[in-house]
């Protein structure tokens, strides 16, 4: 039984660009917290990129819950939420393992892991589909 190649590879890269995506939406966040962080005086680029950021995430969530990687879809959408609530505890005078900073740090490491795994599952189906094309 042979497999729709076509779709296979355009399912694969797809993933791939969102793996990619969602790394530069991490440097996005690390840049704009790093600057909230020093005490930059005018904030308002930083929270815009943290704005695109979450938007980014909270699409690549609603798009791996439509394409059947509802696990992954669902706990982004927890990430975004306790990164959300715990924006606020960058740059205040907060403790630094307070509850909102391990919150944020949650968060980007759980977007680190999904960047990894959406780079992994793209692997696996260009290779599977690699395969399927020499057989």
């Amino acid at each position: 039984m042979q497999r729709d190649t076509p779709a296979t590879r355009a399912a694969a890269l797809g993933l791939g660009v969102s793996a990619l995506a969602t790394v530069a939406a991490l440097y996005l966040v690390w840049a704009a917290f790093h600057d909230i962080a020093h005490g930059e005086a005018d904030l308002t680029t930083e929270h815009a990129l943290l704005v695109v950021s979450a938007v980014w995430f909270v699409s690549l969530a609603m798009i791996l819950v439509r394409v059947k990687h509802r696990l992954l879809g669902v706990v982004s959408l927890v990430a975004v939420g306790a990164g959300l609530w715990g924006q606020g505890a960058v740059g205040s005078d907060a403790a630094s393992l307070s509850s909102r900073s391990i919150a944020i740090a949650g968060a980007f490491l759980w977007f680190v892991m999904l960047a990894a795994i959406l780079g992994f599952l793209s692997w696996r189906a260009l290779r599977e589909e690699h395969k399927v094309a020499e057989a």
